[in-house]
């Protein structure tokens, strides 16, 4: 049995076509080359990490844009939680153009969909269907759900700062209120 694509991702790879073919689209860099001026940069790079929800996108609301140069790397997990991003960043920081110094820049959100359930919760929720030895890897995964935003960015920053990995940057946190978009700093530089 054949399926058809979906058309939403036939509508993505038609902009991106599109997007491909236009005068706007110029090839990256070389990552060797990306990686090189990352690690001579006097102040490093910036990595965001925040929300997969696609109401708050980190590109928009920070303006960012390739063509001011002021792009950053963006990691998004369920909440902008730093247990499931934990991976990413280590990678960004050993091969990536993070190195040993730089910024990470931890942003949460009001009305996020972690807020809503436990992390008990999430767990039965996916519990049916799943066999035995798939239910001792679920009772294994943090979700990191929270009941309040500025709570849990505090948390993971202070993940962050404890870490060696990660000793010389500076890691800051925010909370984006969604019903304005304004981010209200949790967490300073130390």
């Amino acid at each position: 049995m054949t399926r058809d694509l979906d058309p939403r991702i036939a509508s993505y790879l038609a902009k991106n076509r599109q997007w491909a073919e236009s005068k706007d689209y110029k090839p990256p860099i070389p990552f060797k080359e990306m990686q090189k001026k990352g690690r001579e940069r006097e102040d490093g790079t910036v990595i965001v990490l925040a929300c997969t929800d696609p109401r708050v996108t980190p590109e928009e609301f920070l303006g960012m844009s390739t063509s001011e140069g002021n792009k950053a790397t963006v990691v998004r997990t369920a909440g902008g939680r730093v247990h499931a991003a934990m991976s990413t960043l280590l990678v960004l920081s050993a091969v990536g153009n993070l190195g040993k110094k730089g910024v990470i820049m931890v942003v949460h959100h009001t009305d996020c969909g972690l807020q809503t359930a436990s992390d008990e919760e999430i767990r039965l929720a996916l519990r049916e269907g799943v066999e035995e030895e798939g239910q001792d890897a679920l009772n294994q995964v943090v979700f990191g759900s929270f009941k309040r935003p500025e709570e849990s960015v505090r948390e993971d920053v202070g993940i962050l700062r404890a870490s060696s990995f990660f000793k010389g940057m500076q890691i800051v946190g925010f909370v984006q209120d969604t019903e304005t978009g304004i981010l209200n700093e949790v967490v300073g530089p130390e």
